[in-house]
């Protein structure tokens, strides 16, 4: 079988590290979960160059509905496989369920992961950027507004090597915010699914032609 893989930059490492044969790979910047229209542009244009240029029996999209940011694509002539998931986290923690579960007990939670560290997109990544743009004080009180319904600060531990110094950033990021810090198992499992074909749960299944909409992820 003969996939290509459209993904965040994030995930780059988890799903490299699983066996691979026949599996082709695009990644993309992570920065499109903050603009989801214009994730769902840059998208669809791999999706349209798949169609154009290769010739394989599925193309994964290694995202999850993302603030309906892949509403809406479509594939002219291949099948879209797509995990039936919110968003990226329940990949990371292994199901959806277990991501629901990690929901039930603490709901304002923000989750890092060593590849969302590295890429520089934590909430104190984001503070940084900010700056420049409105200044320190503006850059602190708009971080803080939009994240202030969350509670907890979750580092996901996925068994790539987490370094210290990915957990004293994460920790640093909880101090800046005033949240409690906890750091939780996560799994390799549904990258391992998807990139095996093993898709008898927890994925959506697109024929050519077939939108992607909200209600397939409810």
């Amino acid at each position: 079988m003969k996939y290509l893989i459209i993904a965040c930059n994030i995930m780059k490492e988890e799903l490299l590290r699983v066996e691979s044969d026949g599996i082709s790979f695009v990644f993309l910047e992570q920065s499109l979960h903050r603009t989801p229209q214009k994730m769902k542009e840059v998208i669809q244009g791999e999706i349209d160059r798949a169609d154009e240029t290769w010739d394989g029996d599925a193309i994964v999209l290694s995202y999850g509905l993302c603030s309906n940011g892949i509403v809406g694509v479509k594939s002219k002539r291949n099948t879209i496989v797509i995990p039936r998931a919110h968003d990226c986290i329940s990949l990371f923690l292994g199901s959806p369920s277990k991501y629901l579960e990690e929901h039930g007990k603490e709901p304002g939670t923000y989750y890092l992961t060593k590849g969302w560290i590295e890429e520089g997109k934590s909430p104190l990544g984001i503070y940084r950027e900010y700056v420049p743009r409105y200044g320190e004080e503006t850059a602190e009180w708009v971080i803080r507004e939009e994240l202030k319904n969350y509670t907890r600060i979750a580092l996901i531990d996925t068994g790539l090597g987490l370094k210290e110094t990915h957990r004293e950033h994460a920790k640093e990021n909880a101090r800046f915010l005033n949240l409690r810090y906890e750091e939780i198992k996560g799994s390799l499992e549904f990258f391992e699914r998807m990139l095996k074909g093993a898709w008898e749960r927890d994925f959506v299944f697109l024929k050519p032609g077939e939108e992607v909409t909200q209600d397939l992820f409810l």
